[in-house]
């Protein structure tokens, strides 16, 4: 999986754009006192952030366009099929080596029937419904950070599956990098729980 950041908002705009609730044109950045001694977490909603994720499960994808307020591009597996050898299984990571080659066995005869199957003639949007839900896909991500902050606390989640886990924590690492004001270390110790 690789999950890398592609565009973003300066932080110092959250700040700026804030200040017109106060009525304050002090210079001094707001930011980090609004969201996490306020709560003031509307204030988020001015400042975004898109993230490409490469290399996720069908499933995990599955999970993760379930977020309110976040927008999706993905790949299609309609349009995409797997003679540009872009179709790979993503194993669970809690399995062993004997499920693993069993998985793969079940995974090689699947790719050999959907290959057949377009073959044959079958459009790519009808056999696909023999991949399986661990085909690898792509896909971007775009929201403001209070969108962002709710996926996180779905997701970063011990509750959540691993494989979403991992995503959205890499996602929060970069975040973190660019939004050091709104995604604190100790916010994603305390989402995570």
């Amino acid at each position: 999986m690789e999950v890398t950041l592609t565009m973003t908002t300066n932080e110092e705009y959250i700040s700026d754009n804030s200040k017109i609730c106060y009525a304050t044109k002090n210079k001094k950045n707001i930011t980090y006192n609004l969201v996490h001694g306020n709560g003031h977490l509307a204030v988020l909603r001015f400042a975004y952030a898109t993230v490409n994720i490469k290399d996720i499960s069908i499933a995990c994808q599955n999970q993760i366009v379930r977020s309110k307020h976040l927008d999706f591009l993905v790949e299609s597996k309609r349009y995409v099929n797997a003679d540009k050898g872009d179709f790979k299984f993503i194993y669970p990571k809690n399995i062993n080596e004997e499920q693993k080659i069993y998985m793969k066995t079940i995974w090689e005869t699947l790719i050999n029937s959907y290959n057949t199957l377009i073959k044959n003639g079958v459009k790519k949007e009808d056999a696909r419904a023999v991949l399986p839900m661990n085909t690898s896909t792509s896909m971007n991500i775009t929201g403001n950070l209070q969108s962002w902050w709710d996926f996180f606390k779905l997701r970063l989640n011990n509750h959540a599956q691993l494989e979403v886990r991992e995503v959205a924590s890499k996602i929060f690492d970069l975040l973190q990098k660019e939004f050091p004001n709104v995604f604190t270390p100790s916010l994603k110790l305390e989402l995570s729980n």
